[in-house]
């Protein structure tokens, strides 16, 4: 399972999904490189659109100025708690 977040009944599972919640694509934080594979050089890894696993999600929550917890039951998921 990937990352999610939850906010407001919805779930949120991709960057194109997640920028919609916080104000645009320039507000994600991006991870230094893919974390979960060796992208070919010269190509965009960025573009994926599949999962936010190419995402600071802490970072980028942080930077939209939502309050958020991670899930107890499922840690991959982020819990938006509150808006600003």
């Amino acid at each position: 399972m990937c990352n999610s977040v939850l906010a407001e009944g919805r779930e949120y599972s991709s960057p194109t999904e997640l920028s919609k919640l916080i104000g645009g694509t320039g507000n994600l934080v991006w991870r230094d490189r893919n974390p979960f594979s060796n992208w070919p050089e010269g190509e965009d890894w960025h573009a994926m659109d599949l999962c936010l696993c190419p995402i600071n999600l802490s970072a980028t929550l942080d930077r939209a100025g939502l309050k958020w917890r991670r899930g107890t039951d499922d840690p991959m998921e982020f819990l938006v708690t509150a808006e600003p």
